[in-house]
């Protein structure tokens, strides 16, 4: 019983001084995909300037059978996922993890080895990706494109421009 008091105790001092080790941050590689997000086009974006409306929502699932979704592939290479936009017409994309290429082309690599950024794509239409709430990053053809994510789950559409999604509860 004593040791039990004094190592609590000893937990008791040293969190009151801060010493106690801080858990790391969650690899954001680790969180589920799975979920219904609210889609908004980022500001100054084509998309937003052209007024094209954003969808209601998004869905994010994983893929069981190739078969369900158009384009999904059986490969092996990873989970697959697939983003529907509810309401609307058209079968859902697939989503494939990004390879090593493409956070090196995006210039994310550093960022993906220390588990902050994971990003899954649709060729070479749309992007999605994960990181941590109020992360900067910038991209773009010559990285003249900047985002600071308020939610952490943001994308890309081609000739729309960036668009940040908010999980819905």
């Amino acid at each position: 019983m004593r040791r039990v008091l004094v190592a609590a105790a000893s937990a008791l001092v040293l969190g009151a001084c801060g010493t106690l080790p801080r858990p790391a941050a969650q690899d954001v590689a680790t969180q589920s995909w799975s979920g219904d997000y609210r889609f908004q086009w980022a500001a100054g974006t084509q998309a937003a300037r052209r007024g094209v409306p954003a969808p209601a929502q998004v869905r994010i699932r994983p893929i069981t059978s190739a078969k369900e979704v158009p384009g999904a592939k059986a490969d092996g290479n990873g989970p697959q996922w697939a983003i529907s936009f509810v309401g609307e017409p058209g079968a859902p994309l697939p989503l494939i993890p990004f390879k090593a290429r493409g956070y090196e082309e995006m210039g994310w690599a550093a960022m993906r080895a220390g588990g902050k950024i994971a990003c899954l794509e649709s060729g070479s239409f749309m992007f999605v990706c994960r990181t941590h709430p109020g992360t900067t990053l910038t991209f773009g053809r010559q990285n003249d494109e900047q985002l600071t994510t308020k939610t952490g789950l943001f994308g890309v559409a081609l000739h729309q421009g960036s668009f940040e999604l908010t999980p819905l509860d």
